[in-house]
């Protein structure tokens, strides 16, 4: 671009913005290996594993394209229409999967308790976008890129389940030991430390 002439640029665009929206528009969000992640079926078992590997694969679309996306929403916050529809264009197909995602894992639920799909996808989308961007960034609280992506993860399943994923409740239970087993176990700690046997 830097040997194109200003005449010559004039030629194809009509400004600066106009080049920038062509450019933009060749971004692709909506990947294959994104969309084939979403036509999988995902449970109230698998949620989360699926959203993590879906952060991930969105991560990696904003790690190639960072700067361009980067623009097209700045320009799309300030007002700009014509880049506010290119970046709805560009996330449709994973809008509308989400939606589909969302009725699906609430279906159980009270119907007073299910949350709005086109809503959550919205609120879901806008947090990936904003996240995506951040975890590129120095943290001055000493975030790291792993844990931001797995804390992204959990509220993505959280907000498509309408509450907290069960293989995240599952793996915070801690099994409990039956009381017969705890106090033997303790006393062998104490005996251990004493230098004592139970003879």
């Amino acid at each position: 671009m830097a040997a194109v002439s200003s005449s010559t640029f004039y030629l194809y665009f009509e400004s600066v913005a106009e080049a920038g929206l062509a450019v933009v528009e060749e971004v692709q969000q909506a990947t294959p290996e994104l969309m084939a992640l979403l036509a999988t079926e995902w449970t109230a078992d698998n949620v989360m594993a699926k959203a993590k590997a879906f952060v991930q694969a969105y991560m990696a679309v904003w790690d190639t394209h960072h700067a361009l996306l980067r623009i097209r929403n700045f320009v799309a916050d300030e007002g700009d229409k014509r880049f506010h529809d290119v970046r709805r264009r560009a996330v449709e197909p994973i809008h509308l999967a989400l939606q589909e995602k969302i009725e699906a894992l609430q279906a159980d639920l009270p119907p007073d308790q299910r949350l709005d799909p086109p809503s959550t996808a919205s609120v879901v989308l806008a947090m990936l976008e904003r996240t995506a961007a951040l975890v590129r960034l120095p943290s001055a609280h000493k975030a790291t890129r792993p844990r931001q992506i797995e804390t992204t993860a959990f509220l993505l399943a959280s907000a498509l389940m309408g509450g907290m994923p069960r293989d995240v409740k599952n793996a915070r239970k801690s099994p409990a030991k039956p009381a017969g087993q705890q106090r033997p176990a303790r006393r062998r700690a104490r005996q251990a430390e004493d230098g004592t046997t139970g003879a």
